[in-house]
């Protein structure tokens, strides 16, 4: 008997123990699934909010709108101006010989944590990932086989801003505009510029050859410049031949307000 009851003691112990075993376990798991779905809706809701805010930013470089401000939810994650990249257009051998215009630009960064962010730089949107990411906004450029357009977008700031809490505002302010490269059609053939090229220094380097290669540049090679950065320069494909050729400058001033 003593046998007997010892064993239904160590069988109830067991059965109990497993049963404990998979509540917690479905609970852990649960809970995570939980936070998983919630940290990807929430990534989703700012890159809605991103698509929104590249519109308004059009609005200034496109449609000539002085200022526009755009509300970010930030429910607990942060967003910040990074450090600043470099965007380097350069013609060669045109009317005025090789023509070279350079904007440092400072992005925008919405760091969803676990290595995720949403990044608006020079007119693009990034996602990255510490797996890689994608190109969720092409920069505005236009290659066509009449016309080539390239706007070199430059969010400008004096330093890095830092805001956390429940959302933020951003606001954009029209500092100059200028275009350095302008080759009309009125140009002679003799005096069209030979090679077009884009050189992006800036840690999203694989995403900006990844839309430069979409949008009509391609030979596209990777580097570090003197201070070990990583940079990508790519060049108009050579079958296009442009009569007219802008490259306009824009100055946007951004801050970011509580």
């Amino acid at each position: 008997m003593a046998d007997r009851g010892a064993s239904e003691v160590l069988s109830f112990t067991l059965v109990f123990v497993i049963i404990l075993t998979s509540i917690v376990f479905v609970s852990v798991s649960g809970v995570q699934t939980l936070q998983d779905a919630r940290d990807a809706e929430q990534l989703n809701n700012a890159e809605r909010a991103f698509d929104v805010l590249s519109a308004n930013m059009a609005d200034i470089y496109q449609r000539g709108a002085p200022s526009r401000a755009t509300e970010i939810s930030l429910q607990g994650v942060e967003l910040y101006t990074g450090d600043n990249v470099t965007i380097n257009v350069t013609a060669t051998d045109g009317p005025s010989g090789d023509v070279t215009v350079t904007r440092a630009v400072r992005p925008l960064v919405y760091e969803a944590g676990d290595g995720r962010r949403l990044v608006y730089e020079g007119g693009a949107v990034f996602r990255t990932q510490r797996d890689g990411g994608l190109v969720v906004r092409d920069p505005p450029l236009v290659v066509q086989s009449d016309r080539v357009l390239v706007p070199i977008v430059a969010t400008v700031s004096p330093g890095k801003t830092s805001v956390g809490g429940s959302t933020a505002l951003v606001r954009a302010d029209m500092v100059e505009t200028a275009v350095p490269i302008a080759e009309t059609d009125d140009s002679s053939s003799d005096d069209d510029y030979d090679e077009v090229y884009i050189n992006v220094t800036s840690p999203r380097r694989n995403h900006w050859e990844t839309a430069l290669e979409a949008e009509g540049f391609g030979n596209c090679i990777r580097g570090t410049d003197a201070n070990d950065d990583p940079f990508v320069r790519c060049t108009l494909d050579s079958g296009i031949s442009p009569e007219r050729l802008l490259v306009p400058a824009y100055d946007i001033a951004l801050d970011i307000e509580r």
